[in-house]
């Protein structure tokens, strides 16, 4: 809906890394559009990746799923970011995606619930961030899943 007026929502900065190890930076700007129409109420969650002289928008529900896009458009120069939401080991829940936007994701480990100590933002980083591709985490997230169902 363009004729909404965007909310900023915050400006991050991230290092992303190509195949070869190569490290640069990148600027992630946040915004948000919040709306009620016949269906209820409406949000989309916008970010806008700059890196150079090029610019990646995304627009999702929520900022997790946008930046989902951003980081396949990416995946596609083999380039990846270098914080918990492109990390392997991460899970997103329900709650976090409803209440939170999907700014903030769990730490997890095989076999074992994630609890709130383990909520990190998805743009900070930390000497455990594996970056990987969506399909790589989502992976992840299924074996997660099937873990915690055998206890």
């Amino acid at each position: 809906m363009s004729n909404i007026p965007e909310k900023p929502f915050g400006q991050y900065d991230i290092l992303l890394k190509n195949g070869s190890g190569h490290l640069f930076s990148a600027s992630v700007e946040l915004a948000c559009r919040d709306w009620n129409d016949e269906r209820g109420r409406r949000t989309e969650c916008i970010i806008t990746l700059r890196l150079d002289n090029t610019e990646i928008q995304c627009i999702d529900w929520h900022f997790f799923g946008s930046f989902k896009q951003i980081r396949q458009q990416l995946a596609l120069q083999d380039i990846y970011p270098i914080c918990y939401g492109a990390s392997r080991k991460i899970i997103v829940t329900g709650m976090a995606l409803e209440m939170g936007l999907g700014l903030k994701v769990y730490k997890a480990a095989l076999g074992s619930y994630s609890t709130s100590s383990d909520l990190v933002h998805i743009f900070a980083t930390g000497e455990d961030v594996e970056p990987v591709t969506v399909e790589v985490q989502e992976e992840f997230h299924r074996q997660w899943l099937e873990s915690i169902r055998k206890e």
